[in-house]
């Protein structure tokens, strides 16, 4: 799915770039009884242009050629041939081929300038944020570490169970970013490698809130499988990871007394893990966004992380051939959908 995604990418600036000749063909078909075929041509050295800023060199030079050959073949008499009456004519493609050439590679060289330029400053952004993200937990460890093994210190065994207690906590979310990293870049790269085998949801889905026994506490964690769901592929610890993400998200976006629910169904030939809360929800200009990487919703406060966590969910659900979606009233919670299919 993922390969069928890049690869429809690729080829989606060639298929626009037909049309626009097409379009521009069209076009000519209407003026060229009132314009020199001469100045039709800067109509379509037009569209080189666009093609080219938009989505660069290779696109445009097939625009190039595509908008000679159209040219000739539609609007140079002899109609609907590739002869050519005027020798002249010979000389104008020719200079339009070689500028189209020119003007693609010199509009691409911009394009790509400008695109480094907004990656530098992406890049710069987004290691502000996670050299930050590092630095707030290491901090808290070393403060945490000082006080402990600070010979002047009085410390009661309260506080020196608190101290661990902080070091302890603030290592584990140090360990989560380093391993989120590590997921971001294995998933991006092409290099994740998932291994399936049948699973039971049940089952999977219990292992998953265990990792959060810590930090459920009194919370009433609700789920709710029928007694006939299928088992499903999967490669049981990318999906853990998946799903831990999204329940971590569930958890740290509502109250600590509020129930988390999970409840799954078998649709047709998917199977269907619904994960809700009952927190804050999820802004409606932020919920088209909450899958980008590094993005985080505008009411956040305080609470900590990096936007990596439900697109690594999202790149590993979909490299399973499924997909996840969300839904949130806000004030009353958020909801994500995952499916998957059941062969």
């Amino acid at each position: 799915m993922q390969k069928t995604k890049i690869l429809r990418n690729k080829i989606y600036p060639y298929l626009i770039s037909i049309g626009l000749v097409f379009f521009t063909t069209l076009l000519g078909e209407f003026v060229k009884r009132r314009l020199e075929p001469t100045n039709i041509v800067m109509f379509y050295l037009l569209v080189v242009v666009i093609v080219a800023i938009r989505w660069g060199q290779g696109p445009a030079i097939v625009t190039s050629i595509l908008s000679v050959l159209t040219f000739d073949f539609f609007l140079i008499p002899p109609y609907l041939t590739l002869n050519v009456h005027d020798f002249e004519y010979l000389f104008t493609f020719a200079v339009f081929l070689v500028v189209g050439i020119i003007v693609s590679t010199l509009a691409s060289k911009v394009r790509e300038q400008i695109i480094q330029r907004q990656t530098e400053k992406l890049h710069s952004a987004l290691l502000n944020s996670i050299s930050h993200d590092f630095k707030t937990p290491l901090a808290s460890i070393t403060g945490a570490l000082s006080a402990f093994l600070d010979s002047n210190s009085r410390l009661d065994a309260q506080q020196v169970k608190e101290l661990l207690e902080t070091a302890r906590g603030e290592s584990e979310r140090l360990n989560l970013l380093v391993n989120n990293l590590l997921d971001m870049t294995r998933t991006e790269s092409g290099v994740l490698r998932i291994s399936k085998k049948p699973c039971d949801l049940r089952d999977f889905m219990g292992a998953c809130f265990e990792q959060f026994k810590s930090r459920i506490g009194s919370r009433n964690i609700e789920i709710e499988f029928p007694k006939d769901m299928p088992e499903v592929a999967v490669d049981f610890p990318y999906m853990l990871k998946a799903f831990m993400n999204i329940i971590d998200n569930a958890l740290k976006y509502s109250p600590d007394g509020s129930p988390v629910e999970v409840v799954g169904s078998c649709i047709g030939r998917k199977v269907q893990i619904v994960v809700r809360d009952h927190g804050c929800g999820i802004p409606k200009e932020d919920l088209g966004h909450i899958f980008d990487k590094f993005y985080r919703v505008r009411n956040a406060g305080n609470i900590l992380g990096t936007g990596l966590g439900l697109s690594i969910s999202k790149n590993i659900i979909e490299a399973h051939g499924g997909c996840i979606s969300a839904e949130s009233i806000l004030g009353k919670g958020a909801t994500f959908i995952v499916e998957f299919p059941t062969e």
